[in-house]
This record gives structure tokens, C-alpha cells and sequence, in this order.
């Protein structure tokens, strides 16, 4: 319980609501940067990191603002990625409610490039993504797959490991 709540102290510190409550796409953006910071590219890392996302307007849109309002727009890029032509292009991919065959689709398209690759559903996490968000009634939880981030050549911070539900 005490990971849950420093977990999301860290992550919603990084928006200024003024009283207002936090959606579940703006708590995902939040979590979706966190986890680019606690993350290591192999040599040479990107010098600007391009967050895409696939199958969420909303999440795109929260992802932006979060840049945008952390004057990060030097160093990062959000991009929605409504088919495979750029998803080559991509240093964290964040595939939203995808299902089986679409999963397998973006995968294959990005082969074991280093790419970070986040899901926020069960399917995608078993299909290959490195961390998998899991929203329950009250909060939100991750889960990191080590053993698929090695594979494509990237590490996480013992800080990340350690704030995860479940590491592979």
C-alpha cells in the first residue's frame, strides 16, 4: 500500500490541478512519462524521446498537454499513430486497447527495436509490451515484463522495479 501511494504522489506531482480531479488518460500520461524517466536505451540514446500513442485520442491529447505544461517540447514529442507507417519513428509506444491480433500487428512492426513498449491491457502486456498498466475500481497499478526490455536492449531503474505490482 505504501508503493501504491508514493507511486502516485511521484506521478501526480507532475500536474497542477487546482482542486480539480485527475482523468484516467491524464493518470496514464503521467505514469507514461515516469516510465520514460526511469528507463535506458542502449548506445546512442534518443536525443528527443517521441511518445506514440495507437487507439486513444484522449491519451494522446494528456500526453501533449504533459509536455506542454512541463515545457518538455525541446526534448519530447507526442504522436498519434493511426497506422504502421510511423511507428518506426517511435521511442515509447503505448498501445491502448488493443486486442490480440492488433497487438501482434504493432509488435512486428517495430521487430526488437528499442522501443518501450506499454500496454493497458492484459493481452498486450502477455503479447510482448514491458509494462502493462492495470486500472482497477480506485487506482492504477503496473507491471513490468524485465525479461522482453532486455530483449530489445532496455533497462529499468531499481526505483521503477521496485514500485511495480509484479516483475518477469
Amino acid at each position: 500500500m505504501i508503493k501504491i501511494c508514493l507511486c502516485l504522489l511521484l506521478f501526480l506531482s507532475m500536474f497542477q490541478t487546482h482542486g480539480q480531479s485527475l482523468s484516467e488518460n491524464e493518470l496514464k500520461a503521467a505514469f507514461l512519462y515516469r516510465f520514460s524517466q526511469f528507463s535506458k536505451w542502449p548506445p546512442p540514446p534518443p536525443n528527443a524521446l517521441r511518445f506514440c500513442v495507437v487507439g486513444n485520442h484522449e491519451l494522446f491529447k494528456a500526453v501533449s498537454a504533459l509536455l506542454h505544461t512541463q515545457n518538455l517540447q525541446q526534448t519530447s514529442t507526442a504522436i498519434e499513430i493511426p497506422n504502421h507507417d510511423q511507428v518506426t519513428q517511435c521511442d515509447v509506444l503505448f498501445l491502448s486497447q488493443q486486442n490480440r491480433q492488433q497487438t501482434k500487428f504493432w509488435l512486428s512492426q517495430i521487430d526488437q527495436s528499442p522501443v518501450l513498449i506499454v500496454a493497458d491491457t492484459s493481452e498486450g502486456f502477455r503479447q510482448g509490451a514491458m509494462i502493462g498498466i492495470i486500472a482497477d475500481a480506485n487506482n492504477l497499478s503496473f507491471r513490468v515484463n524485465l525479461t522482453g526490455a532486455k530483449r530489445r536492449g532496455l533497462s529499468f531503474s531499481a526505483h521503477l522495479l521496485k514500485l511495480a505490482s509484479e516483475v518477469r
